[in-house]
């Protein structure tokens, strides 16, 4: 055995003994309880869920990668962090010029830390990695007005990574961050058409895909006991509507002229699910089956297969449970395991993917949804004949 892979998999089983430390750990009551599942599951629990020791094995070699891949001063890059890197191994496939996104990028390495039940106050082998991740975040965001970025794609992943934070440390300080990145990202809106765009307070009606990750990133800090202001969320369903097609008008397009898509009707999917809607209302079964009969297109991206798998995880079922099957086996496959890339995912071939780390975090965080959010419905299982 050579003596790169000795130190390969030692890193992997560090990274591993730091995630399956957490199972056994009882939830502690001052977390809220949407985050409660994350330090306090089971082997059992993770296998009732969908998960098993591979795909723990896997999130836990993917956080090896990111903790390898940060910044000095605490941050990631979606291009600087292959700075880092010990060979060419992780550069390929990715661009050499691209946009590093800093505050996306930040959020995209700090997400499945805190997937798997770690904060910057919880002890664990990647505790200085998160502490530095939050630190630098922090330190991108304006103090008066909380904005972390004027690009608003950037600044709902950043607003949904210090409320996980804070959700799961209860730091007073670091809530105080993550309020006001809130309330820049209520002021960003456009008032009358209840949508987000690329940048604050549009003159545009919004898009979708924009507006699906500030409603994901204001539910964060709602399961985090954070403020939102209810006519933000009212006028959010407002957009969601006027983008809804379909006879139950259970697709959705990425803006009110345009034609459905399976990635935007997933996205809609998890919004209304957020909302409330029951897995039998006629829009949502519309919905549930346009996207099971496109599901093949989660291969080639990351981006729906992120918001499908979450979509198809609220609803549960024996659809879910097929599917999770097969995206499980896949994105365990898929995963590299070549020198200083082991443990990423290639971003090659994927649509919507900033390089290998927004495909790597991506990658990660869906093969953490057995633990990262609770299902929002149920629907009978009916035994097969």
């Amino acid at each position: 055995m050579s003596f790169r892979l000795i130190v390969t998999l030692a890193a992997v089983l560090i990274a591993f003994s730091s995630v399956t430390s957490l199972l056994a750990a009882d939830s502690d009551a001052s977390i809220p309880a949407g985050f409660r599942q994350r330090a306090g599951r089971t082997k059992e629990s993770l296998a009732a869920a969908g998960a098993n020791e591979e795909s723990e094995r896997a999130v836990a070699a993917a956080l090896n990668w990111l903790a390898r891949h940060q910044n000095p001063d605490g941050s990631w890059g979606c291009h600087k962090c292959l700075g880092h890197c010990k060979d060419p191994s992780c550069a390929l496939h990715s661009e050499a010029n691209a946009p590093d996104y800093p505050v996306a990028a930040t959020a995209f390495g700090l997400l499945p830390f805190l997937a798997a039940g770690q904060s910057h106050e919880s002890k664990g082998a990647y505790q200085h990695v998160i502490q530095n991740g939050v630190i630098a975040m922090s330190k991108m965001q304006d103090a008066e007005s909380g904005r972390l970025s004027n690009a608003m794609y950037e600044h709902a992943l950043g607003t949904m990574a210090l409320c996980e934070a804070y959700g799961l440390s209860q730091d007073k300080q670091l809530g105080e961050s993550a309020q006001g990145a809130v309330r820049f990202l209520e002021d960003a809106q456009n008032f009358e058409s209840g949508g987000w765009h690329y940048s604050p307070s549009p003159p545009t009606v919004g898009d979708l895909s924009v507006t699906g990750w500030q409603i994901m990133a204001l539910r964060t800090a709602q399961m985090a006991g954070l403020k939102v202001k209810p006519q933000t969320f009212h006028r959010a369903s407002q957009f969601l509507a006027s983008v809804s097609k379909g006879k139950a008008l259970g697709l959705a397009c990425y803006s009110p002229d345009a034609g459905p898509t399976p990635t935007m009707t997933a996205i809609a999917l998890l919004c209304n699910q957020c909302a409330g809607r029951k897995p039998n209302d006629p829009a949502q079964e519309e919905g549930m089956a346009y996207l099971v009969a496109n599901l093949n297109q989660a291969r080639n991206n990351t981006y729906f297969q992120y918001y499908a798998t979450q979509a198809m995880h609220n609803r549960q079922g024996l659809e879910w449970q097929r599917w999770n099957e097969r995206n499980r086996v896949q994105l365990i496959w898929e995963q590299s395991r070549d020198e200083c890339a082991d443990g990423s995912w290639s971003p090659h071939g994927k649509g919507h993917v900033a390089g290998r780390l927004m495909a790597t975090s991506f990658s990660a965080l869906t093969l953490q949804i057995y633990y990262r959010y609770q299902p929002l419905q149920q629907v009978e299982v009916k035994p097969q004949p």
